[in-house]
Formats: structure tokens, sequence, C-alpha cells
């Protein structure tokens, strides 16, 4: 039984709208088990099919009972995607597209050798294009979790699926691994949006915000590359194991024998029982994450860096009184718009994750650290506890609250342990990165915590004895260069960025404008100018979109509405009638560009922030970089190395007050290779005297010409401009500046003054500002 001029029909259309499908029937045809599927007529003369003694429809009557089965579903208009779980012969597609016959819907076959048979008798020409929107057929058991992955991501609000109940009867694996599936990802796809919509705003604010952090801290992935290459790490976490660890991660801190790195509130649970770690990571966006450094900050504790991922709460670094470097998150997109760097390096990414133990995990992972030491990593209860005494969270969360919450999950030592639905995603992240990280060894040492595959449990005492006999610490491990990203290149970014800012508005307006036309114009009768505003709207949106101050700041702020805006565009489109479509568009796009509007409002003082941020890092740039190339300091003494007081003794005498710390100062630039030179007025013998005991290399009169001496200066040191820095009082003519290499002014130098200089010292005149003037240098020439 079968129409073979029916499934060639049909194949034709499947050629043609689904292409992919039509390869896949016409490469599994032979394959199939044709004795599986027997076509039958039932007693109302419409054709059935039995497979193994069971007809899939009713023989009374199948097409009654398709109608009876659709009908107990009551609320198929309130969902945005419908899937068919099973076609059979379509029965029930008729029924749904006869009660719901604008509502489009989809199609999963698990068995080929059904659909086989609905080729036959069934009209695919029946549907629309905009009616089925996709057909999928099971051929691998790998289809039903990637076809899932792909449906959860396509769901605009929700989903129904039609789940004949012949398919669960007769092919219970079949149907249990598809509906598995598609629990994992949809649960995932849960998390993602919940996630996405929590976090996007703040992901981008906080990298605006901390855009200052970064670029005056060290990216640790970039300076300390290679530097750790098997040398043991401990990560520790605050699980409630960690508090029967404390003495072993006490002694392993006190013998050097691994580098330990505390994960979210461990570091307050360490640094309360005196353990101070070698350093401390973060990530978490939030506001709260300020709780993660409660201890430190209480302690004032300033020997414990901070590894602080580039999306964290900028709370958490405003007030961290320790040093601080960082990594990169993917979520981090102004970074991979502006940061460059340095040496013809590439930027590394560290992928956001559930736990900033995933973070932390990855981040040893790329620094080469082997074997990785998990302790406290519970992921489950101990106790009826979930975190370690001391970690600062609130106490009711870290008791177990409903029982009816906690999922069983094999533990570390084969037995069942409780955890929950988040621990379980933890776990499944650190299983994901463990599974591509092979190569390394992962210990998990966590008594009584969840198993992670892909780890070895041991416990932490015998691991020392096995792993962590010698001292491997570099105490000044933490010492780096804190300029990793070029200058250049950050300040021609922005200045791309500044002009991107100024058309923002301009054309956000605009959009806004062309969509307010399309309603306009969508109930005339004159088809050009409807078609017309359809095509302006869209390159309107398009320059919207392309604008480099919406690309990078704004659309990740409303990546959630933008990605249900696209999902809407299939449907928008496949309307006909005009004053649907405005209708359809004004709903969709209105809301989303308002939204961008906010966003847009939001940012526009940050980026003044992240403006005045990258200009200061240029400036301190250009600042080192000359300081770099100096060779000589020249300076008056008077009004600099004195107060510009002058002070008499009992008989008369006048006399000058000088600070020791240009002493100090001067010693330092000739320890720099770096000669002082003086200009002393002619007469001033106290001058003359004090610039001898201070050790300086020359003097030269002060009654002579400005810019007559430092040409001769030049001549006589062999110098050019760039080698010369000079510090001039206030009488001095500022022109003269612009013939030296780095000019410098005083605190308290005259406002006038201090506009035409390079650099304004912290110090006042006679409070020591050479000393400031050779540390400036010092610093500069390590770094250049």
């Amino acid at each position: 039984m079968g129409n073979n001029e029916n499934y060639i029909k049909n194949l034709k259309t499947l050629k043609a709208s689904f292409p992919d499908i039509w390869q896949k029937v016409k490469t599994t045809e032979a394959t199939l088990d044709k004795s599986l599927v027997q076509a039958v007529v039932s007693k109302s003369g419409l054709a059935n099919l039995l497979i193994n003694d069971e007809y899939l429809y009713n023989q009374e009557n199948p097409l009654d009972e398709a109608f009876a089965f659709i009908d107990q579903f009551k609320n198929i208009d309130s969902h945005s995607d419908i899937l068919f779980y099973g076609c059979g012969l379509g029965y029930q597609i008729k029924a749904f597209r006869e009660r719901y016959p604008d509502k489009p819907f989809n199609i999963y076959e698990p068995v080929p050798e059904i659909f086989y048979q609905f080729l036959h008798h069934a009209d695919l020409g029946q549907y629309p294009p905009d009616s089925l929107k996709s057909i999928y057929i099971e051929s691998h058991p790998d289809d039903p979790d990637m076809f899932c992955f792909s449906l959860v991501k396509k769901i605009r609000s929700s989903i129904l699926i039609i789940d004949h109940p012949f398919y669960k009867k007769a092919f219970p694996d079949k149907h249990q691994a598809f509906f598995s599936h598609f629990e994992k990802h949809l649960r995932e796809r849960r998390m993602s949006l919940a996630t996405c919509s929590t976090f996007q705003k703040r992901w981008t604010i906080n990298s605006m915000k901390n855009l200052a952090e970064v670029l005056s801290s060290p990216n640790i992935l970039l300076e300390k590359k290679g530097f750790f290459k098997n040398k043991p790490a401990l990560l520790v976490a605050s699980g409630p194991s960690l508090e029967e660890e404390i003495e072993n991660v006490r002694k392993i801190r006190t013998n050097g024998s691994a580098y330990i790195f505390a994960v979210g509130t461990a570091v307050n649970a360490l640094v309360k029982r005196g353990i101070y770690p070698h350093a401390a990571c973060t990530y978490d966006p939030s506001e709260e994450n300020r709780i993660v450094c409660k201890e430190v900050l209480a302690r004032d504790i300033q020997s414990i860096p901070l590894i602080f991922g580039s999306t964290v709460g900028y709370e958490t670094l405003e007030t961290y009184p320790g040093s601080k470097m960082h990594m990169l998150i993917n979520q981090d997109t102004p970074a991979s718009y502006f940061l460059k760097p340095l040496k013809g390096r590439e930027l590394e990414y560290v992928n956001d994750a559930a736990s900033i133990a995933v973070i932390a995990l990855q981040l040893l992972f790329k620094l080469g650290f082997n074997p990785i030491i998990l302790v406290g990593q519970n992921l489950a209860y101990l106790h009826g506890k979930n975190y370690t005494a001391g970690c600062t969270y609130p106490s009711y969360e870290t008791v177990l609250a409903d029982s009816n919450d906690a999922i069983p999950v094999k533990g570390v030592d084969g037995k069942e342990v409780l955890s929950n639905s988040s621990f379980i995603s933890m776990r499944l992240q650190l299983e994901n990165y463990l599974s591509s990280s092979q190569e390394i060894k992962v210990i998990n040492t966590t008594k009584g915590g969840a198993e992670i595959k892909g780890t070895k449990f041991q416990p932490l005492a015998k691991v020392m004895k096995e792993y962590l006999r010698k001292p491997v610490v570099e105490e000044d491990w933490a010492k780096m260069n804190k300029h990793c990203y070029d200058p250049e290149h950050l300040l021609a970014q922005n200045l791309n960025m500044e002009n991107a800012k100024e058309k923002i508005s301009a054309l956000l307006d605009r959009c806004m404008h062309d969509l307010t036309k399309i309603g306009e114009v969508a109930t005339s009768d004159d088809l050009i100018s409807i078609e017309r505003s359809y095509e302006q709207f869209n390159l309107s949106m398009e320059n919207l979109r392309s604008n480099l101050f919406f690309s990078i700041f704004v659309t990740p702020m409303s990546r959630v509405e933008l990605e249900f805006l696209l999902l809407s565009i299939p449907e928008i489109s496949g309307e006909r009638d005009p004053a649907k479509k405005a209708q359809m568009m004004e709903k969709e796009f209105r809301p989303y560009l308002k939204t961008c509007e906010q966003d847009i409002n939001t940012i526009l003082p940050l980026f003044q922030e992240l403006n005045n941020s990258i200009r200061q890092y240029y400036q301190n740039y250009q600042l080192q970089k000359k300081a770099a190339s100096i060779k000589l300091l020249l300076l008056d003494a008077d009004g600099i190395l004195t107060d510009g007081s002058v002070y008499y003794s009992a008989s008369g005498e006048e006399l000058k007050r000088f600070n020791v710390k240009d002493r100090v100062g001067i010693l330092r630039l000739q320890e720099l290779g770096i000669k002082t030179v003086l200009i002393i007025p002619e007469g001033e013998e106290v001058l003359k005297n004090a610039a001898k005991k201070l050790g300086v290399n020359d003097t030269v009169c002060g009654n002579r010409n400005i810019e007559r001496i430092i040409s001769d200066i030049k001549k006589n040191f062999l110098l050019d401009d760039t080698a010369i820095a000079c510090l001039f009082n206030d009488l001095c003519h500022p022109e003269l500046f612009r013939t030296t290499g780095l000019s410098i002014a005083m605190k308290n130098a005259s406002e006038g003054f201090r506009q035409d200089v390079d650099y304004i010292l912290t110090t006042c005149c006679g409070e020591g500002v050479i000393l400031e003037i050779a540390e400036i240098i010092a610093k500069s020439k390590s770094q250049y």
C-alpha cells in the first residue's frame, strides 16, 4: 500500500523547501527497515500504520481521533512555538491546521521508517512555507542532542510539544533520550537567559568603569605566561570541607610548596585563620561581590594580590587595599576593541562561567600550573552546610534550607551526596573544561564532595607527601610590568569611538522616525511608498547597528532583547498585510529602540569617564617615554631647591633652607647615569656651597640668557633636546620648555606656568623635588 506518485511529489517539495532533509531522505532510504512499519487500511478507509502489532491510530477513525487529540490542548494560542514529536501519517497535523490555520509549527520524526510512510500518504504541499517552519528526521544517536540544542535557541517565549502517545509506548528509548536532551538544553537556555538578563548591563558598565584599573594593572595572562609551568597550585574554594583542611593549607603556605589561589569568599575564611593566600580571585559582576573581600578590607591587608575579571563589579575594586592584576573576561566587549598588547602579543580571554572556581580553573590551566589541587570544592552539602564557616556568606545561605531542593549525586567516595541545581551546573562546567585539558593533572581533595569527572580524588595529606615535598614559590612572583597595552592604538581607537558617539543620537532618532513612518503609510494604497518605508527603516537600522558606539557598548547591554527581536523577524517578513506588518514591527522594534535609548543615556557619562582614563593613560605613557630618554636634569637652584624664603642669623648673615631629599635624589640620578646641572644667580655663594654639598655635577651662572644656557649644555654634553629635563622657577619664559625633552613644574607653580609643562610634581619648592623627579625617571627607564 502506498502512493509512489505522492512520494515523488513530496520529495520535490522537500528538495525545494528543506533541501537538507531531502538529502537525508535520499541517503537513508536504502538503509530503512521497511518491515518495521506496515501501512494498513482502517475501518473508515483511511490509511493507518501497524508497528510491532500495534496501530499508530485508532482503527475506527484515525482522523476523528486526531481531532480529539488536538482538542485536548486548550492553550495552543498562548505558545510562540509548536513542535510535533512524531508526524505519523499527519492526521494530528491536519487537525491542528484546521483548528489553528495561522499557527506555524515544526516536525520532529524520530523514526525514519514512519517518515517514509508519511511521504507516501500525506501532502506536504498543503503546508504553506510560512506555516511549516522546519522538519527534522532522527537517523543518528546524536541527532536528538543537536536538534534540541538548536530548537531551544529559537524559542521566542514558550513552546508546546505535541507528543503523540504512540511513540512513547512503541519507542521508549528514543522518546526518553529526546526529552532528556530537551529538558537539559531548555534548563541551560533558561539559566543562560537569566544570567544575561541579570548581568547584560552590568557587564558593559563594569567594563567601562574598570578600564582605568585594567590599564593600571598587569594582565597576568600576558605577563606570567610560562612562569608557572608545571608548578603545583591549590585552588581553594569555600565549601564546608575546607574547615578540615585548614592546617594542611597553613603548612603548604608556610613551606611554599604550592601556590595558593583563594576563589570567592574562601579568602575570608583563610584570613580569619591567619592564612594569607598568594592571591584572591574574583569575577562576579554584581555590586554584592564586595562581600568577597570583606575580611581583607576590614583588616586593611595589602599583601594579598587580587586577580580580578575585567567585568567584575566595579565596587569591588574601588576599595581593595592590596595590589591588583587582571584577566580579561569574554563578556568584556570594549576590551577587544580598545586593547592591543605590546610586543606583538595576542589577547587571551577567560570564558564567563557559573562559578569563580570555573573561572580560576581556566586561569590556572592557561598559566601552566600542574598539578592543580582542588580544596573545599564540595559542590554538595556536608552535614547540611554548603559553605565553610567564616567565609562571610549570610547564615541563611550556608545551610540546606529545603531538602526538597536537594538532588542526590555521586560523591567522591562513590556514595550519594546531596547537591542542588546550581552546584550541578557548576560541576558540569568544571567537567567540560577538564575534558579539554586532560594533559593537566587535577586532584580533588574535597572530602564529602561531589565526584568531579576528570579529577582524581585523593586526601590532601597524601597529596602533600606525594606532590608537595619541596618549596616552589617565588615570593616576588607578583612583581610584573603594569603597562601591557599599546597607548597609540588605545588613543586612535578612542578617537574613532568619540566620532561614533557624536552620531549615535541622530541615528537612533532616525530609526524611531522611520518606524513611525511605516505605520503612517501602512493603511494607504500606495504600495511603492509602503515598500520604500520598509527599505528606509532597514537602512537606518543597519546604520545604527554598524555604528561603533552602538555595537561595542549598546548592543551587548540589550543582547537578550535583540535575540528575541531577531527571532521575530521571519514572522514579520512573512506577513503580507501592510497594516498588520506595521503593527508587528511597532510591537517588536519600538520597545527595543526605547531600551537602547535608555542604555545610551546610562553610558554617556560613563564614556566620559572612560575617555578621561584613556587620555590620562596616554599622557602617562608620553611622560614616561620622555623621561626614559633623559640624560641630564637642568634646574634653577633658587626657588626650586629652596622654599623661596630668606632667613637671617643673629649676626645678620643671610641663610637659605635646603632639603636632604634633594641630595638623595641627585645620588639616585647619578646611579642612573643622569647628570644634574644647577642654574645659580651670580654672587649667590650660599647656593654655590649648597650645590657642592648636594653633589651636583655642574653649575652655570643664572645671569646669562636661559636659552643660551640650554644651547651651551647641549653642545658641551653632546646631547639633543630629548635628553634634557628642565625645572625652572616662575621667572622663566614657558616658551623655553619646548627646547627640552621633558618640562616639569612644581606643585605650587603659577597656574599659567603649570599649563605649559609635561608634568606637575606633587611636591613644592624646598620639599625634595629632585627625589620625586629621580623616582619618575627611574620608573620610566625600567619600563621603556
